[in-house]
């Protein structure tokens, strides 16, 4: 089946709340090119790690494991995973915004908690 379909391989129900405010198509395409550059950035950094001396290759295998976190976070985000759904404060008539619960991506804090340590 050609196109993006890993929003309707995994469901947008988590702990028994339906995320009706929730990520698109669109933004899901947008994370998995985000995934995409961060992986290639995570091997641009690594190779050139191997053209230092090997005392100076610490910044680089630091930037490659920065870069290699911040693509598990968004590999995670394009597939419709690592979120969990809260209630929303304020409700909304607009139908785009409408919803009980909306999906708010726990794995983004995880990776800033893991690569801010790292800059």
């Amino acid at each position: 089946m050609p196109g993006n379909n890993a929003l309707n391989v995994n469901t947008d129900s988590v702990n028994n709340a339906n995320a009706e405010i929730k990520i698109t198509v669109r933004c899901s395409d947008w994370y998995w090119a985000v995934t995409a550059i961060m992986m290639v950035a995570t091997i641009a950094f690594a190779g050139m790690a191997y053209t230092k001396p090997r005392q100076h290759r610490l910044f680089h295998y630091i930037t490659a494991a920065i870069t290699m976190v911040a693509s598990i976070a968004y590999f995670s985000m394009a597939s419709g995973l690592g979120w969990t759904g809260i209630a929303v404060e304020y409700q909304r008539s607009d139908p785009r915004v409408a919803g009980i619960y909306r999906e708010i991506f726990y794995v983004r804090y995880i990776d800033w908690v893991i690569t801010t340590p790292l800059l």
